[in-house]
């Protein structure tokens, strides 16, 4: 696991990686820390190559949130904590995908909360693939790119960011190969990646604005969706 400390204060920075080499040694997981004390050196290294980053929102120059944009350019995955002096300043975390915030000066237990969230984040987002076999032949889809998977006599339609995919199949073995992944049912026959969920209505399942997608919510899997949405954004940001 490779982080990545982006805040101009050295004694703030020294305090987040110690707790992450507590934290490290209390779960037993490999983590890898690199610290950096100006934005512009992040950015100016930065390859894509950090799991998570933990981001001072004010910092001369650069700011956090515009730091957290560029990143977004680069990088849709990695999980972005915002670290801020002033609570108000983390409200436009949700501008570019941010998981979580804290406020200065950052104690351990919220702390570690935070981080056990970032790597909840970091396990649905690793790239997994899935084999399709349609018309055109075997196809490999990465399951980030699936915005729903829809049943249609004995076929699965996978809609994904690059377009329609046809592959036999059934609903209830598709969702158990799916693991962990952030998938949830809203009809009976159709998965829908929470990833893209903008928001949940009455009757309908609304999918980010550039998709333009309804999907139909039903009222006995209302409840159960809600929930996995809910504790798949982590609570209210």
């Amino acid at each position: 696991m490779k982080i990545a400390v982006v805040d101009d204060l050295r004694e703030d920075a020294d305090r987040l990686c110690g707790y992450i080499d507590r934290f490290s040694k209390e779960n037993d997981i490999a983590m890898v820390t690199s610290v950096f004390y100006a934005s512009f050196d992040f950015l100016e290294e930065y390859e894509g190559e950090y799991d998570i980053i933990f981001l001072d929102i004010e910092m001369p120059g650069s700011d956090g949130l515009e730091t957290a944009r560029e990143i977004r350019t680069r990088d849709e995955g990695a999980a972005i904590i915002f670290v801020t002096g002033m609570a108000k300043y983390a409200i436009h975390g949700y501008e570019v995908n941010a998981i979580d915030f804290m406020v200065k000066p950052v104690g351990y237990y919220n702390f570690s909360v935070k981080l056990e969230k970032a790597l909840r984040f970091c396990r649905r987002h690793s790239t997994q693939y899935i084999l399709v076999n349609d018309k055109e032949g075997l196809q490999r889809l990465s399951a980030r790119d699936i915005l729903y998977i829809e049943k249609e006599r004995e076929y699965l339609i996978y809609h994904t960011r690059k377009g329609e995919f046809r592959n036999r199949g059934s609903i209830k073995t598709t969702k158990e190969k799916m693991g962990e992944l952030p998938f949830a049912e809203c009809i009976s026959g159709c998965l829908v990646n929470l990833d893209y969920v903008s928001r949940i209505e009455k009757d309908a399942v609304m999918l980010e604005a550039r998709t333009e997608t309804r999907l139909p919510l039903s009222r006995r899997l209302k409840k159960q969706f809600s929930r996995e949405y809910i504790k798949y954004m982590g609570g209210e940001f």
